[in-house]
Order: C-alpha cells, then structure tokens, then sequence
C-alpha cells in the first residue's frame, strides 16, 4: 500500500497537468474563432515552455537561445509541407545541394517528427557547449546561439527567403494534434525529471560543486536534457508553422523569446508545473491585452501602440520582485490531502512528497 500511495503520488503532476492543458482545448473547442485560436497557440506554448523546462527546470540554467529550435522545427515543416509546385516558385536559387528540398514533400505527422529530430540535431552540435559552461556564460551562450540561427535565417535568402515569408503551409495543427504533442511533451518531462540523469542533474543544480565531488557527470546530464529539450521545442516550431500557415524569420527573435521567458519565470523555471501553468495564464493575458489594445473592451478607446509589452515587462520585473522562483517556486502540482495522525509504528519517511524525495534519490544515484 505504501508503494502504490508513492506511485500515485508521482503521477499526480503530470496528470494534473495534462488535464489542465486538456481544459484549456476543451474552451477552444467551445468558444468561438478568436477562443480556438488562442487556446491552440496557448497549447502550443506549452509544448515549447515544455521543452525548456527539461533543460532549465533541471539544471537551473535559463536559456535565451530555445526559440532557435522552435525555428528549425518550423522551416523544416515548411520545407516538408509546402505543396511542390509552389516550392518550386519560392525557391528558384537553391544551392545544388540542397535542390532537393523542392521535390520533397510528407504528411504532416512526418514532418512533425521530422522537425523535432532537426532541432535535436542542432541539440547535439551544440550541446559540447552547453555541457562545458555554467552560470552566466552558459546563459550568454544560448543567446549567441539565437542570434547566430537567426542571421543565417535572415541573410541566407535562397534558402530561407530572408525577411519574405514562409507561405503556402497547410493548415494541419488542431487543437487536439497540439494536446496530444502538449500531453505527451508533458509526460517525458516528467519522466526524464524522474530519471536517473534527471535527478542527478538537478542534484547539481542545487550545488554544482557538490555534484561534481560525488562524482555526478554534470556536462553529460546538462548535454542530455539540451538535446532532448531542443527535440521538444522544434515540435513546438512545426505546431506552429502547420498552424498559423506563414511566417517569417521575425517570428523567431526577441519579442517571442521575451513572451516565452514571462511565461516560465512567471510560473516558476524551476517547476515543470510553474512552466505550463505560466504558459496558460501569459497567452490569455496577451489576449486580453491585445483586445484592450485594439480597444474592444473600451468602447473604441484603445491602449496606446506598445502598453501590452510594457505590461508583461511589468508582470516579470513584479514577479522578480516579489517571488524570484515564480509562483510555483520548486513546487510541483499535487492535489492537496488531509494530514492524518501517525500511528504507532508508521514509518515516519511515509510523510514526505515525492518533490522532497527528489534530492535522496539524486544522491543515492551518485
């Protein structure tokens, strides 16, 4: 009984979770255009904020340079998903090498995988790097790595089309497509946080120093989840290329590393439940900002050009103030339960969360 009351403790997060992403698709379903449409990108965003917490949720290290992957994953798609004879109109200087690219072409599903395997490819050319940096450098890294894939993107114009936009993709994401990636993201996550190389990893987060004297491979484990993370995110990217059917290399800069960056610090970086919860709760606030904006709700009287941003600015230097860990901190989301009184002989190790376990397991598997 004890084994089975720890292993539904342990499960209690990620159903949580999924069935809070499974609420928000469920008001997409029943609202009209504009709800849809909000709550798919939402979901979207839970899948990519998914992605970044299984690197920085457990190694404690922000990255600046996902968005990258998001990227991959989208081009890919568009190469894969773009009807050839309009492929062939776009793209008319395509190195030989790469000539290809106009005659291939693959369901959707396909491309999706597809898409995460390119974006974990650029995981494991870059990752010898991530897996020698830590702290600020680490940091500073990921956003060289951003704007390094966002040049190539821009300047590289026979293949990418520069600033043009990707035009001409199929609208195949669904709300429910995008629940089934978001719950499934959900579910690795969680399984690698529960993992030998999770666990471990997040034991370095907590003293790095610490880790490496107990013998613990830092690099590999951080390797590992930036890899794994990046594959998450480019299927984030090709959610959102089948979705919104066009895009351009803008769509992959700041202003969407900023929106993701509010949603996980808002939520709490360190918890894969603060990450999805902030992904929720930030795309409805962009939206009522953006209807105050156009003014919707104000009789005609809209917000000047620009407050939206200013207020998300606000929110995170609010949060950074107030809970520097997010809202959710390094809690996870479980369902509260009543404390009984310990009887005689109970073991008295029964009373602790799964949460609490989660540094003795890392130091028992060092």
């Amino acid at each position: 009984m004890k084994k089975l009351g720890s292993v539904t403790g342990v499960l209690q997060t990620p159903v949580l979770l999924i069935a809070l992403v499974l609420f928000a698709a469920l008001v997409g379903v029943g609202g009209d255009v504009t709800v849809a449409r909000v709550a798919t990108l939402a979901i979207v965003s839970v899948v990519f904020v998914t992605g970044l917490s299984i690197f920085s949720g457990s190694s404690g290290v922000m990255s600046f340079g996902h968005v990258a992957f998001m990227a991959v994953g989208a081009y890919t798609t568009a190469y894969l998903t773009i009807p050839v004879n309009l492929k062939a109109a776009l793209f008319t200087n395509l190195p030989g090498w790469l000539s290809w690219l106009v005659d291939a072409h693959a369901s959707f599903l396909v491309a999706l995988l597809v898409s995460g395997v390119a974006a974990a490819v650029l995981g494991v050319v870059t990752s010898p790097i991530v897996a020698r940096l830590s702290g600020l450098q680490s940091g500073i890294a990921t956003l060289a790595l951003l704007l390094i894939v966002y040049n190539v993107l821009n300047s590289w114009t026979d293949v990418t089309r520069g600033s043009s936009s990707m035009i001409g993709i199929p609208r195949n994401t669904t709300i429910w497509l995008a629940f089934a990636v978001a719950a499934g993201s959900i579910a690795a996550a969680w399984a690698y946080r529960r993992s030998r190389s999770g666990l471990q990893l997040q034991a370095s987060r907590e003293d790095y120093w610490a880790a490496q004297a107990s013998g613990i491979a830092v690099g590999r484990h951080r390797a590992l989840s930036w890899i794994l993370s990046a594959f998450v995110c480019g299927l984030a990217g090709s959610l959102y290329a089948g979705y919104l059917t066009s895009f351009n290399v803008n769509s992959f800069f700041l202003t969407a590393t900023f929106a993701f960056i509010v949603m996980i610090v808002l939520g709490g970086y360190l918890s894969l439940s603060g990450a999805v919860i902030g992904a929720l709760v930030v795309s409805g606030l962009q939206e009522l900002l953006r209807r105050l904006q156009d003014g919707q709700f104000t009789g005609g009287s809209a917000l000047p050009a620009g407050v939206a941003d200013l207020i998300l600015a606000a929110v995170l230097l609010l949060t950074l103030i107030k809970a520097p860990l997010g809202l959710m901190g390094v809690r996870e989301l479980v369902l509260p339960r009543r404390r009984r009184k310990a009887a005689p002989g109970d073991d008295a190790t029964e009373a602790v969360t799964p949460a609490a376990e989660a540094p003795t397991q890392a130091a028992r598997g060092a």
